[in-house]
């Protein structure tokens, strides 16, 4: 017999997830910084929220158990890959305190039940970040201006990887907004300017150095000179989205994978 409503603890769970997921969201968007103070109010509502289902039903502890250590492990291995930031590791391993398994009030539109509800999370949340590709893509669809001047000798693969992650501004607006990152290396040689594309997975970027040199670079034409550039939206927003997805939906990366596979296998 159970004494304690599992269900009540996905409620709990999803609100209490809710609540640190958007406020560390925001925290992140404004500042950049997550503060200390989330995890000292999170942890431990996770972790009593993670006991309290343990010992109201028995039947969780392989699923719960294994989600747990997967968030752990991609907590470590990305952060480590220098692709995610201390707070997303932190917020991802709370959010599995608090949620290891679906809930069992979940829409789940697409039907498909996986018992690692943060997998399910962490994929959905990477869905959701393909937002960021179509504002790209639809931001230089709309320029009027040639978007790739001065950058003709780059490969078309550079091209098309800079046209689905960045946009050309201006100098003031990347200055401005804390947000976008420089996508371009540009450095100059005598009266020429060598610009090349750039990419890189780590979150770790001086910003503020990359800047400097820009706008040394071009010094004698600041007010009209434009640059490419990628947003960086914190991930931990992208999280909260992939949480409410898998709430609703349920796993649309596993959904994609199986009809592709029942696709293939129809041929």
């Amino acid at each position: 017999m159970m004494l304690i409503d599992v269900q009540a603890l996905d409620i709990i769970g999803l609100l209490a997830s809710f609540t640190f997921l958007g406020y560390s969201s925001w925290r992140d968007i404004s500042s950049r910084e997550v503060p200390d103070r989330v995890w000292v109010f999170s942890y431990p509502i996770g972790v009593l929220l993670f006991a309290a289902r343990l010992i109201g039903d028995a039947n969780s502890w392989t699923f719960a158990s294994l989600s747990l250590l997967t968030a752990i492990s991609i907590s470590i291995a990305l952060p480590y890959l220098e692709l995610w930031g201390g707070a997303d590791g932190k917020a991802f391993v709370c959010l599995a305190l608090m949620n290891p398994q679906t809930p069992a009030f979940a829409m789940n539109i697409l039907c498909v039940v996986n018992p690692l509800f943060p997998l399910v999370v962490f994929c959905n949340a990477y869905v959701a970040s393909l937002t960021c590709v179509l504002y790209c893509a639809q931001r230089n669809v709309r320029a009027r201006h040639r978007i790739f001047e001065n950058l003709e000798d780059e490969s078309h693969l550079h091209r098309i990887a800079a046209f689905l992650t960045g946009y050309r501004v201006r100098i003031a607006e990347l200055e401005s907004k804390s947000f976008l990152f420089p996508l371009e290396s540009i450095r100059s040689e005598g009266s020429v300017l060598r610009r090349h594309f750039k990419f890189e997975m780590r979150i770790d970027t001086d910003r503020e150095k990359e800047l400097r040199e820009i706008k040394e670079a071009f010094r004698s034409e600041l007010p009209s000179a434009t640059v490419w550039v990628t947003p960086g939206i914190p991930f931990l927003v992208f999280v909260t989205v992939g949480l409410a997805l898998s709430v609703l939906v349920g796993d649309i990366v596993w959904h994609v994978v199986a009809t592709l596979l029942g696709f293939v296998t129809a041929l």
